[in-house]
């Protein structure tokens, strides 16, 4: 999985409430159509900034455990609450070095 895949799968997901550390994010019922989606999981326990993943699949909600000293939870807000593309390519970039993923396909 890589940033790309993983801007292209915001527009399925809001922000419904975040501290910093845990951000819970509302799923969109269209979000299980794209391939891409199973990828996912793989960003979480690999050592990165991401610590872990619950997906309640009842209440259409991913709640994302993150260390807020290697992600900025300002900006792991903005990545997600963003409809702006410019900038989002810019966050996409500095989370992906967070999270360690490639930058494009």
């Amino acid at each position: 999985m890589n940033v790309d895949d993983i801007a292209e799968l915001r527009r399925f997901i809001t922000v419904a409430h975040h501290v910093p550390g845990r951000i819970r994010l509302k799923l969109n019922p269209a979000v299980r159509h794209p391939p891409k989606a199973a990828g996912l999981a793989s960003l979480f326990g690999n050592g990165n900034g991401a610590v872990r993943a619950r997906l309640n699949i009842l209440a259409r909600s991913l709640v994302l455990e993150y260390d807020p000293g290697r992600i900025d939870p300002g900006r792991m807000e903005e990545f997600f609450a963003s409809d702006d593309a410019d900038p989002t390519a810019d966050l996409a970039r500095e989370l992906s070095a967070a999270f360690g993923l490639t930058p494009q396909a």
